[in-house]
């Protein structure tokens, strides 16, 4: 253990003293608020983008002159005689597009004209201002108050979620729950794939440069595996706790700066939050460190300290493993992608866990060490049975013993090996070989 915690300190030491250790976590936070902030402030002005844009409308039917409103980015214009050739009058005019209306069998139809391919944002308004005239339309032949129609649209249904529990009911927020689970398990992926691959690179860059010959005539390979990880695992654990640091003080201010910029309150921020995930929110105002405290806080916090470093261990010594059993970057893809693939796949089918967190497939899928970090952070704020969390932890240290276990089989010999790249049969017979 002490050679272990040597190497740790010195892979730590090693890696925090770096300027680029440095810079990037300090530059990191600042970074990513940024890029939210400017993601929220595009999500409210998504008309700064696009430019303005001017439509001849060409309305056989008369039904429309006159009647298309006007947005921020197009404008209608109806100077052309309907009889003239839309490519003719685009090509004389030099605007955007033409719209052509014509009536067949009674049914208006629709074309657009333009020298681009209209974006989505674009047609979508077209259509939504055609299809406007066409219901106020209906409704005038119907008789039916448009006032009418929107009182009806107003009428909202707001459902106040209540969890039973054996100390009663608790209030609930599925928004809130949604986010935090999705947030915990996207930290877990990232970061183990970030720093499982620097100990893959790391052990790559030692054997190539042959220091690690030197290294194993002084402790076993074992130990010299396990204090790398272990070291880079701190560093990892420090860097996290300084963004989280730092997002938390940035956080305020941005976020202040944004919706000052967009004229929108926290609610309004909040709801498109929650939309953005697929989640409808009531009108209501929604207070947000109201349903953080009906969440069970500190266990989150540890569950997601266990799961960040028993993932880490787990994904951590199959990085190291593939590592010693090559000589470069580049013959690592044909191992890496087994060991990718189980954790794409979990950030992959967690939407289906945050639609039901406590089916069958979310349950086993928390127990199988491979997909369990992940699973299990997305499971976790939305309640779950005691006996599964343990059940979960368990496997989890099952599977991250074993995981060591045969990636030091495989990295006592693969470290000392040159000049060939091993295939899987030669992987599979470094696990019994006794010298």
């Amino acid at each position: 253990m002490h050679k272990i915690w040597l190497i740790s300190k010195r892979e730590y030491l090693t890696r925090v003293k770096k300027k680029s250790f440095l810079v990037m976590t300090l530059l990191s936070p600042l970074l990513i608020v940024l890029f939210y902030g400017i993601i929220f402030y595009f999500s409210f002005n998504k008309d700064l983008a696009e430019k303005k844009k001017e439509i001849i409308v060409l309305d056989q039917s008369q039904l429309f002159v006159n009647k298309l409103q006007d947005t921020k980015t197009i404008s209608f214009l109806y100077n052309h005689d309907a009889s003239h050739d839309p490519k003719a009058v685009l090509n004389e005019s030099g605007i955007y597009g033409v719209l052509s209306i014509q009536l067949q069998n009674g049914i208006p139809t629709f074309s657009l004209l333009a020298n681009e391919q209209p974006g989505l944002n674009t047609l979508s308004a077209i259509e939504s201002k055609l299809e406007k005239v066409l219901k106020d339309k209906k409704m005038q032949e119907k008789g039916i108050d448009e006032k009418i129609l929107q009182e009806i649209d107003a009428v909202k249904v707001n459902i106040n979620t209540l969890k039973n529990t054996s100390e009663g009911t608790e209030d609930g927020n599925s928004g809130v729950t949604t986010i935090i689970g999705f947030l915990g398990a996207f930290l877990i992926y990232f970061f183990i794939f970030l720093y499982g691959v620097q100990v893959m690179k790391g052990v790559i860059e030692e054997k190539a440069n042959r220091i690690v010959e030197v290294i194993i005539s002084s402790v076993k390979p074992f130990q010299l595996m396990m204090g790398k990880i272990t070291g880079i695992a701190l560093v990892g654990f420090t860097q996290f706790v300084i963004w989280v640091a730092l997002v938390t003080i940035l956080s305020g201010p941005v976020s202040t700066l944004v919706m000052n910029l967009v004229d929108a309150s926290p609610e309004t921020v909040t709801a498109t939050m929650a939309n953005n995930q697929g989640v409808q929110t009531p009108d209501k105002s929604l207070s947000l460190f109201k349903d953080l405290g009906s969440l069970n806080l500190p266990l989150l916090l540890g569950m997601f300290v266990f799961y960040f470093i028993s993932g880490y261990l787990f994904y951590g010594a199959l990085f190291a493993a593939v590592g010693s059993a090559v000589d470069n970057e580049t013959d690592t893809q044909q191992f890496m992608m087994p060991i990718t693939l189980p954790l794409v796949f979990s950030i992959a089918i967690s939407q289906s866990v945050i639609n039901d967190p406590n089916s069958s497939l979310s349950m086993w899928l928390s127990m199988i060490p491979f997909s369990s970090p992940v699973i299990m952070m997305v499971r976790l704020p939305f309640g779950i049975p005691t006996i599964e969390i343990i059940a979960s932890m368990a496997c989890m240290i099952v599977g991250f013993v074993a995981t060591v276990w045969f990636a030091g089989r495989i990295y006592r010999i693969g470290i000392l090996t040159y000049g060939k790249k091993p295939t899987y049969k030669e992987l599979f017979k470094w696990l019994f070989l006794k010298n």
